[in-house]
């Protein structure tokens, strides 16, 4: 390392303690009192308090226990953070917060004064962490703000759609989060989605990532007329979507009993990109035993993305309706897998399909290691990333193991995979099937004994931004490691 690379990494290190050295910490407790100094031993009490309290940089640590609410928590546009110092509202250490909105009149469905967790357009550089919202009479969260980050949060049982991004919302990262059965009871669950990122005003740059969404009235992904906002969903999950349950009969006696089964309005769809929407992307999803269909472009004529993804026992998996007269650009579909459709998928001229299953590649059952998805329902890991079993994994004989083309994104063998889960994945430390942050954890932490530097490069260029070189870092003391950087990898499938 040069010695001006040490002065700078010194001076960054310096900078970034001074930064900290203004932030505060803050606490909120179902036992506080807003009478208190906000002190772990003297938390406040409500939540509009709290934040009117603090200031960019700070963290509000949320204690565990269950808040019973009657209106919304708004962060308005002038209490948002800063890129370098931004507004963090965090659940305490592994405590699960619970802000339940079961108290709020039930005059508030289907009304924006009935939202659980309000962030405006302005209140920017919002980092929302661990928080479990449900009850609410309209949408669990709703943002209209950039560059906020939602991560490890639950959104249930609320009155819209779980969580929003619309207004001008761009560049905001959801993570980790898991929204279901919601459902909308002034619509009989036309509008209920898990996570919807539409309408015209919305900006640039959104990702939802590690996510997942079920048993939601209306769909698990709805991207309604984001024709500005290009979004990208990876490495996320939707089931069980469109279905009517009994809950939502419970949810409707409060607004007005009138739910059906004749005029039940949900759409059924894991991932709906359309209509008059951007040119979005998905990459590495899975969708499965949705009602009516798995994917479905729902009239976007801008040119979507679908990369590795896997779609299992839906309506119809995959529903690509448009004609080349009909599109401005092609969608583009490469690398995935249609399994056990109730109906025949439909692929028109306004899609250019690349070594996809539909494409003479052939796929049954014995190709997968399981497909009983009950882990994957289940709990998360202690990380907050998705639960790992054998659902939807190629089995080592499949002929879908090195049977895609490469499009660039890391891969072992001789060429891709098809679907959502990589055999063997270069850089995958934790052998979840993808390479991000837990990666690293796990990297750092010295349990990939059997790993060198240049795997690290490889989770570093593909999702370590701002990450250094293995280069300049020293491998963890518990690597015992006998080869250095330039040695092989370790050894993959052929």
């Amino acid at each position: 390392m040069t010695l001006r690379r040490v002065s700078l990494t010194l001076a960054s290190i310096v900078l970034a303690s001074m930064g900290s050295a203004w932030a505060a910490e803050y606490y909120i407790s179902p036992t506080g009192s807003n009478g208190g100094n906000g002190g772990i031993g003297s938390a406040w009490a409500t939540f509009d308090y709290a934040i009117d309290q603090i200031d960019p940089g700070d963290t509000l640590y949320v204690r565990g226990g269950t808040y019973s609410l009657s209106s919304r928590i708004q962060i308005r546009g002038n209490e948002g953070g800063t890129e370098t110092a931004p507004l963090r509202i965090w659940a305490y250490g592994d405590e699960t917060p619970v802000l339940d909105f079961s108290s709020m009149s039930n005059s508030l469905w289907g009304q924006s004064s009935g939202r659980g967790i309000q962030v405006d357009d302005g209140a920017d550089w919002v980092h929302l962490r661990g928080l479990t919202i449900e009850n609410a009479r309209d949408n669990g969260i709703w943002s209209g703000a950039s560059h906020g980050t939602y991560e490890r949060m639950v959104t249930r049982w609320n009155g819209d759609s779980g969580t929003q991004l619309s207004g001008s919302a761009s560049h905001n990262l959801i993570l980790n989060t898991d929204s279901y059965e919601n459902y909308d009871p002034s619509n009989n669950g036309e509008n209920a989605d898990g996570f919807a990122i539409k309408f015209t005003d919305l900006g640039p740059g959104n990702v939802v990532r590690g996510a997942r969404a079920w048993g939601n009235a209306d769909d698990g992904w709805d991207m309604w007329e984001s024709i500005a906002g290009a979004v990208t969903v990876e490495d996320s999950w939707a089931f069980d979507n469109g279905k009517l349950i009994p809950r939502f009969f419970d949810a409707d006696a409060l607004e007005d009993g009138d739910l059906t089964a004749g005029n039940f309005n949900g759409d059924g769809n894991g991932y709906k990109l359309g209509q008059d929407a951007g040119p979005h992307t998905l990459n590495r999803v899975l969708a499965w035993d949705n009602q009516v269909r798995g994917i479905d472009v729902n009239g976007n004529g801008f040119g979507v993305f679908v990369k590795h993804s896997t779609v299992y026992d839906s309506g119809r998996n995959w529903q690509f309706d448009e004609t080349a007269s009909e599109t401005v650009n092609k969608h583009l579909l490469t690398n995935n897998v249609s399994l056990q459709g109730s109906q025949s998928d439909t692929f028109q001229s306004g899609v250019t399909s690349e070594s996809n299953t539909w494409n003479g590649i052939s796929v049954n059952a014995a190709d997968f290691l399981s497909l009983d998805d009950t882990i994957a329902r289940g709990p998360r890991q202690a990380d907050g990333s998705l639960p790992v079993s054998d659902f939807l994994r190629l089995a080592p004989d499949s002929n879908l193991i090195d049977a895609g083309k490469n499009i660039g994104l890391p891969f072992s063998g001789l060429a891709p995979d098809l679907g959502a889960f990589e055999t063997g994945i270069l850089g995958d430390y934790n052998s979840d099937g993808v390479v991000n942050a837990g990666d690293y954890t796990v990297w750092r932490d010295g349990f990939g004994a059997g790993f060198t530097m240049a795997d690290y490069d490889v989770w570093a260029t593909h999702y370590g931004e701002g990450v250094v070189s293995s280069v300049a870092i020293p491998e963890p003391l518990s690597l015992l490691l006998v080869i250095g950087a330039a040695s092989p990898l370790v050894s993959r499938r052929r």
